[in-house]
């Protein structure tokens, strides 16, 4: 009895020791996630390359989403040059935004506020669509929590004067449930209520945007002052809204920048 014992106690701790006693009951899965390209593509068009002193040019930049829910993207200007100080020797005519002096030959300029918000990849309504077309088409879709999300994340005073408790905010905002009603108020993409009428979009709600700041579709001008000399070197990119909110920014404004 000793020897089976001993013999039994052996088996045991072989077993337990290469994991018998613990098994895996199913295959294991592994998955790795790539990210891919950018989810703002940019194109700019209208830069000239030469230009007489007091000069002006039009400048359309796209904004197109290219990811599977809508993303806010405002739109960022360095202007430069490098054989003279330019703080006052251009001038961004946009919607709205802000100027920063970065250094005697550099400025800065923020188009538009905390959107325009585009839509998902694929997802296009012109200016004047009336809200329950929006909503009677992707206001049940999942991605509008995740957005509702990012404003509170990144705009917590925001958040609470539009969305929750709402108290900036129409009665008829603060009473929707509709989360894609609360978002495009936050938003500024909404028409003022008219009365025994509807909402309606302000601007597009689309993948594919053209930043102004007002919600128009024919882009900005830029002008060269008079006493300028030299060249101008523009760099143009998309970069989240300003978490800090830009409507309290000391150089916001709307009309001439």
């Amino acid at each position: 009895m000793r020897t089976r014992w001993a013999a039994l106690l052996v088996v045991v701790l072989a077993a337990s020791a290469v994991g018998v006693l613990t098994p895996m009951i199913s295959n294991t899965v592994d998955r790795d996630v790539v990210v891919t390209g950018q989810a703002i593509t940019l194109t700019v068009e209208g830069v000239s390359t030469t230009i007489a002193p007091g000069g002006l040019f039009r400048v359309v930049a796209t904004l197109a989403n290219n990811a599977n829910r809508p993303i806010p993207a405002v739109l960022r200007i360095e202007a430069r040059n490098p054989n003279n100080t330019i703080p006052d020797e251009v001038t961004v005519y946009s919607g709205c935004g802000a100027e920063e002096v970065v250094s005697s030959r550099t400025l800065d300029y923020y188009i538009g506020w905390n959107g325009p918000l585009l839509a998902a990849k694929g997802v296009s309504f012109p200016a004047g669509t009336p809200l329950s077309a929006v909503e009677a088409a992707v206001g049940s879709a999942e991605y509008w929590p995740a957005v509702v999300h990012e404003i509170q994340v990144r705009d917590p005073l925001g958040y609470r004067s539009v969305i929750d408790p709402g108290t900036n905010a129409t009665a008829a905002v603060r009473s929707s449930g509709s989360l894609l009603l609360k978002v495009f108020s936050y938003y500024g993409m909404l028409t003022p209520l008219s009365t025994g009428g509807e909402w309606t979009l302000r601007m597009p709600f689309s993948d594919h945007v053209v930043a102004s700041g007002d919600g128009s579709q024919n882009g900005f001008l830029i002008e060269i002052h008079p006493q300028s000399r030299g060249s101008f070197e523009f760099k143009f990119w998309d970069e989240r809204p300003d978490g800090l909110g830009i409507p309290s920014h000391p150089t916001y404004t709307c009309g001439p920048l």
